[in-house]
């Protein structure tokens, strides 16, 4: 799969993972799967197809998995002192529904970790669920467990941060910019876009004054969470990614057995005519259900 080079390994590998996981692993591969011969009369080899069957044995895998979480008969129920505290909780987990929101939250976490974002908006709690392959984590030193702040940043185009309200020139609108935001107990800091050259040069984003927000919680609103045992102290073990391997092959077997099938079931008739091509001599046949 192509990847950036301004991305560090760790994002890079959560991307694949992602792109496995969407089933968006072959979106790349310019040609389908029945494309024998390119326009320039070359061969393509199978590897630079994409198969025509797609088995999706990863998701499927992770769907399993996840259903046995939090689907309705499994997600918790909320217990404290006071039975009215207990059911305001219940209300709200079924207003904001939160075993839907847990089960994205497990299904994007399957490929290592997987971040919640608290917020309370006009005075309306609410969580969203933060992919974490653009996401950085910093944690206390003296406390190895305990977050102190998360980073995103990823690259955007300047027509994109335009229609987002920044002041961005007409002429960088194919130009690609970082976009920065970190949480921490304080507040929700938001950094100005820094050109891709500019950072390259070394150069570092200013603060965005206008959308930053001094929330005052004293408590990170981010929750990391790691997936399986067997990561690393930033992510987990992703749930499908030894089966990776196991899953192209299927598709691309299931693709050409598919392939011979078709042309079994479909020969192509060719006559031999010493006169095709000479004039007087007979015009070429071409069989097949294609020419039919």
């Amino acid at each position: 799969m192509p990847s950036d080079s301004d991305l560090s390994p760790r994002c890079r590998r959560l991307l694949a993972l992602d792109a496995v996981l969407s089933g968006s692993q072959y979106d790349h591969l310019r040609h389908a799967f029945s494309d024998e011969i390119s326009g320039a009369g070359e061969y393509i080899p199978l590897n630079n197809r994409r198969p025509s069957v797609r088995t999706n044995l990863c998701r499927t895998v992770v769907d399993d998995s996840v259903s046995m979480l939090f689907s309705e008969a499994h997600f918790p129920v909320a217990h404290a002192p006071d039975a009215r505290t207990a059911q305001a909780l219940m209300n709200w987990v079924k207003e904001r529904r939160l075993n839907e929101l847990m089960s994205d939250a497990a299904t994007r976490g399957s490929v290592g970790s997987v971040a919640l974002l608290f917020r309370v908006l006009r005075g309306k709690p609410f969580v969203s669920v933060l992919p974490t392959a653009t996401l950085t984590p910093t944690w206390d030193p003296e406390d190895p467990d305990s977050l102190v702040a998360v980073t995103e940043r990823y690259k955007v185009r300047g027509n994109e941060l335009r229609a987002r309200g920044y002041s961005i020139p007409a002429d960088a609108d194919g130009s690609s910019f970082w976009f920065q935001r970190t949480w921490d107990a304080d507040a929700e800091t938001w950094y100005l876009p820094l050109s891709v050259s500019d950072a390259r040069d070394g150069k570092l984003p200013n603060i965005d004054t206008d959308r930053t927000i001094t929330h005052g919680l004293g408590f990170l609103p981010v929750i990391w969470v790691r997936n399986l045992p067997g990561g690393d102290e930033i992510d987990g073990a992703s749930t499908f990614e030894p089966a990776i391997s196991t899953a192209i092959e299927c598709d691309y077997q299931l693709s050409q057995a598919g392939r011979g099938l078709k042309y079994a079931s479909d020969p192509r008739l060719v006559i031999r005519d010493p006169g095709t091509g000479v004039d007087g001599g007979s015009r070429p046949i071409t069989g097949g259900a294609a020419n039919a």
